[in-house]
C-alpha cells in the first residue's frame, strides 16, 4: 500500500463522520470526482484501511441490560480453549489479549446476573477471572485520530 496522502486522510475523516454518506457527498467533501473517490475508497477497503461499514445497535434494546468487564488469567495449554469459549458465548462482544497480570480482557453483555454468572462460570473453568460491572460507558469506539500533519494540510 502506498503511503496515505492528504486526500486519503480527508476521505477517511469524511467516512468516519458519516459512514452512510453517498459517493457524491464524499466526493464533494474531498473535492474529487465520484469515480476518483470510488477508486480511492476501493483501494482503502482492499488494503484493510477501511475494515467495515456497520450499524451500531444498542445492546439494551435487545435485553442486554448488564455489561461487565472480565479479566482472565490463563495458563499454557488452556489458551486454545479461549477461542471455543468465544464461540459458545456470542455475548462476549470484545476480547483482547493483553500484557500484565491478566492474559485477556473481555467485554460481556448479559440479560441478567444469572446470565452473566453462566458465562463467567464457563470462563472460570479455563482460567482465573475477575469481573467488574460497568456503570456507564463514558466513551465508546471513537475513530482513531488522524496524524497531526495530515489534519493541517
Amino acid at each position: 500500500m502506498r503511503d496515505l496522502d492528504a486526500v486519503d486522510h480527508a476521505l477517511l475523516a469524511a467516512v468516519q463522520r458519516n459512514g452512510r454518506a453517498t459517493l457524491a457527498e464524499l466526493a464533494g467533501a474531498i473535492q474529487l470526482s465520484v469515480s476518483a473517490t470510488r477508486a480511492r475508497l476501493r483501494t482503502l477497503e482492499e488494503n484493510k484501511i477501511i475494515m467495515s461499514y456497520e450499524a451500531r445497535v444498542d445492546a439494551e434494546a435487545f435485553g442486554y441490560s448488564l455489561r461487565a468487564i472480565v479479566r482472565m488469567k490463563v495458563h499454557g495449554s488452556l489458551y486454545d480453549k479461549v477461542s471455543s469459549a468465544l464461540q459458545r458465548h456470542p455475548q462476549i462482544v470484545r476480547c483482547l489479549r493483553v500484557t500484565g497480570e491478566f492474559c485477556y480482557l473481555m467485554e460481556i453483555v448479559a440479560t441478567s446476573m444469572k446470565d452473566l454468572e453462566a458465562i463467567t462460570s464457563d470462563l472460570a473453568r479455563i482460567g482465573s477471572i475477575a469481573t467488574d460491572l460497568v456503570y456507564e460507558i463514558v466513551a465508546d469506539n471513537p475513530p482513531p485520530p488522524l496524524p497531526v500533519d495530515a489534519r493541517h494540510e
